[in-house]
């Protein structure tokens, strides 16, 4: 593959039916780099103590210098276990993460577990990368998520891309509210994750609304 920069933009916003943002993600603005690189979205479980600690937790990982999401993923879960037991009154916090690195020959790694999602727009087509770990009949409920027990089970896939290719990372408060065919026709459309993001609140969603939109150009 011939040398490519990666562009990026990225925004995470509280819902306004939410009193706190509880989605986390990095990069957390907006650039442009030359591979290897790295971004996730990790989304706080709602309902539950403490959700934003611990997306911000499993975030906070990537500024390590490995690539090797199992061992990153794997590393923010026993620091979101660590914490609830230095602070009982966050047992039960956890969160989901949807992590990729891109490498210099543009091989894309995905690590994942719960139900945000990582989508490519390559070839006027939009693929869906990630499946989402809920229980069946049961859309807000998840398998399992960082911080629920010591042995998770990563979602790990490669995804060849090529110059051109477009990376959505999102939360589910983003998808949710607007579905595939509108994310591929906005992702056709060039959209950045700031407007993306913000067309998406302009619906009055129910959910915090995380989005990062990576170009190899």
């Amino acid at each position: 593959m011939n040398k490519f920069k990666i562009v990026w933009s990225a925004r995470s916003e509280c819902g306004p039916n939410r009193e706190k943002n509880e989605d986390s993600i990095h990069p957390t603005k907006s650039g442009s780099a030359n591979p290897p690189f790295k971004a996730a979205v990790c989304d706080g479980l709602g309902g539950h103590i403490n959700g934003d600690i611990a997306s911000k937790i499993a975030v906070n990982t990537l500024i390590d210098h490995t690539h090797d999401l199992n061992k990153l993923i794997n590393n923010a879960n026993n620091k979101i276990l660590e914490y609830q037991n230095e602070n009982p009154k966050s047992i039960g916090m956890g969160t989901t993460m949807t992590a990729i690195t891109i490498n210099d020959d543009g091989l894309m790694k995905i690590g994942h577990v719960g139900d945000s999602r990582c989508y490519v727009y390559s070839d006027r087509n939009l693929v869906k990368v990630t499946e989402d770990q809920n229980v069946p009949g049961y859309q807000n409920v998840l398998k399992q998520a960082l911080g629920s027990n010591e042995k998770i089970k990563i979602y790990e896939i490669d995804f060849q891309l090529k110059i051109g290719d477009v990376v959505l990372l999102c939360s589910d408060g983003l998808y949710n509210e607007i579905g595939d065919e509108y994310i591929k026709k906005k992702m056709q459309d060039g959209i950045s994750a700031e407007s993306l993001v913000s067309e998406v609140l302009l619906l009055n969603p129910k959910d915090n609304v995380s989005a990062i939109v990576i170009n190899l150009i």
